[in-house]
């Protein structure tokens, strides 16, 4: 499936929402500002989706952050995971960021690298039916996850449009384990999120699968929340990824990009009610508007961490695995039993060192140097 495909399905959300366009004749790519000369600047091809964790390098952009790095970020947009990995194998973009489990494909297909966490996603990915739903009717059908709505009689045969192989997908497959059910018990539609929502206002399916910004677009349209990753007890980690070329001939350039993108994160911390305003910025140029309450739930409901945090959370403890693999090992469980990975190739990716805290040790080192 070609690239330009999802492109237009992307574009379909915009005419659903009636917004303004992107703004420029080619919104696929975005380069880094203008007026320096490109020949002193060294090109890096970032990969990035409608989402919060392109904030960080779009706001590196805006400021001018990348050049004064001796940088020129080109910014690819992609719809989700399985795209960018489609760019990836061409070698199209070098670093960018995107959900846990296409990032774990990148690694086994291409031999890309988990590099940073870009943020939370367990609550984000979720589960959304219409109001009038007959599924609404049942909660706490499994006492250990009373914030699940429905059950095995009231879902059991259901249409889910879904986004396949991503983290959306994993939230459904483990909603469905949590009412004691699997894929086999429903009828699973792939749809880019757009194409989703499109579908769903239209009536198709009986559950969408939505993650942000796209699940806030269906809350305004009265769609209600029946699952999310958090409520069934799973973490959904959106990564940061390296291409194998990138990582093996040009490790300082990856570096420097990532202080940039960690420098991000750390102002999304500490100034949130700005980087609300860049986000939103962000969106608008891709076509999307979102509520004041739709952006203060972007920073409120996925949680960022900054290099101190991360480098903990790649740590192994006592020679096992570290806290971000222990959150992908979840994700790998559910793509063996689903055959999309083989349990080789599983073992391939955690004892291949496709998840690296070197580039966040750099970026440290980096940070403790302008101290």
């Amino acid at each position: 499936m070609k690239f330009s495909r999802y492109w237009v399905l992307f574009l379909s959300l915009i005419m659903v929402l009636a917004v303004a366009g992107c703004g420029g004749s080619k919104p696929s790519e975005q380069k880094s500002g203008s007026g320096s000369s490109s020949s002193e600047l060294k090109t890096i091809a970032t990969s990035h989706q409608p989402c919060l964790h392109a904030l960080p390098t779009y706001m590196a952009m805006q400021k001018g952050l990348d050049k004064a790095e001796g940088m020129k970020i080109e910014f690819q947009f992609y719809p989700s995971g399985p795209p960018q990995n489609e760019a990836l194998a061409s070698n199209k973009w070098q670093v960018g960021a995107m959900g846990a489990p296409p990032a774990m494909l990148a690694a086994i297909r291409y031999g890309a690298y988990i590099i940073a966490v870009a943020d939370d996603e367990s609550e984000t990915n979720d589960l959304y039916v219409r109001p009038d739903s007959p599924i609404l009717k049942v909660k706490g059908n499994n006492p250990q996850y009373p914030e699940i709505y429905g059950s095995p009689d009231t879902i059991k045969g259901k249409t889910i449009l879904q986004t396949t192989a991503s983290t959306g997908h994993y939230a459904v497959i483990a909603t469905l384990k949590a009412l004691g059910m699997d894929e086999k018990d429903v009828k699973l539609v792939h749809m880019e999120q757009s194409q989703a929502i499109a579908a769903f206002e239209a009536g198709q399916g009986d559950i969408v699968q939505l993650w942000a910004p796209f699940d806030y677009i269906g809350e305004s349209k009265g769609w209600v929340k029946i699952s999310s990753g958090r409520r069934v007890g799973v973490k959904i980690p959106a990564v940061v990824v390296a291409s194998k070329k990138a990582v093996e001939e040009n490790p300082e350039l990856v570096a420097k990009w990532l202080n940039l993108y960690m420098k991000g994160i750390k102002e999304m911390k500490t100034n949130p009610e700005e980087s609300k305003k860049m986000l939103d910025a962000y969106y608008k140029e891709r076509g999307l508007t979102l509520a004041s309450k739709a952006l203060d739930d972007e920073f409120k409901l996925r949680p960022l961490f900054d290099t101190k945090e991360q480098l903990n959370m790649f740590a192994k403890k006592d020679g096992g695995m570290s806290e971000v693999e222990q959150q992908i090992s979840g994700l790998a469980e559910f793509f063996v039993s689903q055959g999309r990975i083989t349990t080789q190739e599983r073992d391939k990716f955690f004892k291949g060192g496709f998840i690296t805290d070197k580039f966040l040790k750099m970026v440290a080192e980096m940070e403790q140097g302008k101290k």
